[in-house]
């Protein structure tokens, strides 16, 4: 038997040794006529059998990143392990009825939300842009009987002599204004009834020129008593 010095792995590739020699200054003798890859070093390695323990499964294609991907060699179980961390973080995803009730539990209770019908902030509301509620509009005649539930701004245009009479809703400290208009013809009278006080507990005067503008602004003491002012025949300066 003739002892050799080891043999260099040079670009990938592996060398053979004869049959019954060993490598200098190791104590494994090579088996006789290895079927495949040959790593030299202190450890010793054969076609099927680990060369490195963290690649052990590099060796058999059949378990071919067993260990860290395994779920990778059956395409049906794919990443189910790797990714398995979605099916449970994301499971409400499934159920749209709890959806987003893990990673954001908190949406699933409102106690703490303001909801768009209805809810009481009791703290400080701070608006740092517009605010603003659209005005609801009404054209006709007779009695008229404006809805505050829906709006705080109403805007009437008035084809016939008119009673605004008790508006629907009313809240104590709702505040807002009517535009009373004139149509094309004029002349047309508006008498109050229903709660509505004003200055002197005299009811004011419209313009009545034809499409004549006046501004009715009020503020709801109680649902029984609303206090208005007018701003009369209110034109372009």
């Amino acid at each position: 038997m003739t002892t050799r010095r080891p043999l260099v792995l040079v670009s990938g590739n592996f060398s053979e040794l004869p049959q019954g020699d060993s490598v200098l200054g190791a104590s494994v003798t090579l088996t006789a006529n290895p079927s495949g890859l040959i790593l030299v070093g202190t450890d010793l390695g054969i076609d099927g059998v680990a060369i490195v323990s963290g690649q052990a499964a590099q060796t058999t294609a059949n378990t071919a990143l067993a260990s860290g991907n395994a779920a990778l060699v059956v395409a049906s179980a794919a990443l189910t392990s790797g990714t398995a961390a979605q099916a449970s973080g994301n499971a409400a995803l499934v159920n749209a009825a709890t959806a987003l009730a893990s990673g954001n539990a908190s949406l699933s209770a409102l106690t703490s939300k303001v909801s768009k019908a209805g809810d009481i902030v009791s703290g400080t509301l701070v608006v740092t842009s517009q605010s603003y509620g659209p005005a609801t509009t009404f054209v006709g005649s007779g009695v008229i009987s404006l809805n505050f539930r829906t709006s705080n701004n109403h805007e009437i245009t008035l084809q016939g002599n008119s009673t605004l009479a008790a508006p629907v809703a009313p809240s104590g400290g709702q505040s807002g204004a009517v535009l009373i208009r004139q149509d094309g013809t004029g002349s047309r009278t508006l008498s109050y009834s229903g709660g509505w006080a004003f200055a002197g507990g005299t009811a004011p005067t419209l313009t009545t020129t034809a499409s004549g503008v006046d501004l009715l602004i009020y503020y709801v003491n109680n649902p029984s008593q609303i206090t208005a002012n007018t701003v009369l025949n209110v034109t372009s300066a």
